[in-house]
């Protein structure tokens, strides 16, 4: 299969994201240009389950203020946002879409995380770090998108320190059936790249990983789907990924409880030599 590079970037850009987004803050009494995680917590967390998937991920692997993280595919940089407030680490943040990093590089900025947190536009697959620079990478909702799974691994292996940890959510097929279209990742099966999830193990093993967790994390996403199509905030990732998003996230969570899909919680690492 080959990349559909250009596909994915359009499907993720949505312009005028901040100026949405200023417009949201001013509504709810906020000052836009002083923020903070906190504030920003309902609209930034792109992937499924929001903000409570990031919590619990974090809490999976040891990260401290001297840690160096890497998050792949980082959206506008919520995750990285709130690791770095959180645990006083240094992260960096690369995605393939101007838009979101634009945005992302504002934000930082008003939360007075800019020399913490670093945001570049950059491809998943070519990641423009040395060798062993990071003791975590990090990855929420990518390799959906992302046909080369092999060479997405390989890059995280190649950049982690021995004895690093890679942590993931992601979605394998399941089988309930053929997955139903919308959803947050796809309109349709052109930039839909998901695998068995015995295939994903198998892939981790072979780009060297020794696998420490694969925990099914489906259950917690559907009953945070169901609290936020039900009641959503006011400040919502639908201004980052459009009007429709209710409909997506809907199709998304159908798919989990029908078996269509499955998401999980992955931690791995790096062995010592």
């Amino acid at each position: 299969m080959a990349e559909r590079t250009e596909d994915v970037q359009a499907h993720w850009t949505r312009p005028g994201v901040l100026a949405r987004i200023d417009a949201a803050l001013t509504e709810l009494g906020h000052d836009p240009q002083n923020l903070s995680p906190e504030i920003l917590a309902t609209l930034e967390h792109l992937h499924s389950g929001g903000l409570a998937t990031t919590r619990r991920q974090a809490n999976r692997i040891a990260v401290t203020e001297d840690s160096r993280v890497l998050d792949v595919g980082c959206g506008i940089g919520g995750p990285a946002r709130y690791l770095a407030h959180t645990y006083g680490c240094r992260v960096d943040g690369i995605d393939l879409t101007p838009e979101l990093i634009e945005t992302g590089r504002v934000l930082t900025e008003r939360c007075k995380l800019a020399d913490r947190v670093v945001l570049q536009v950059g491809n998943a697959l070519d990641l423009p770090y040395p060798d062993q620079t990071f003791d975590v990478v990090w990855c929420q909702n990518v390799a959906m998108n992302i046909s080369d799974k092999a060479g997405l691994l390989a890059g995280a292996y190649r950049v982690l320190k021995p004895g690093g940890l890679f942590t993931s959510t992601e979605y394998s097929v399941g089988a309930g059936g053929d997955i139903i279209f919308p959803v947050p990742w796809a309109y349709d099966s052109s930039i839909n790249f998901l695998e068995p999830a015995d295939v994903m193990r198998a892939r981790y093993q072979m780009a060297g990983f020794r696998i420490l967790e694969w925990v099914n994390y489906s259950n917690v996403v559907i009953e945070h789907y169901e609290k936020m199509l039900s009641s959503p905030p006011k400040l919502t990732n639908r201004l980052i990924v459009g009007d429709d998003a209710p409909e997506r996230q809907r199709n998304s969570q159908r798919n989990l409880i029908e078996g269509r899909a499955i998401y999980w919680m992955i931690t791995a690492e790096r062995p010592r030599l």
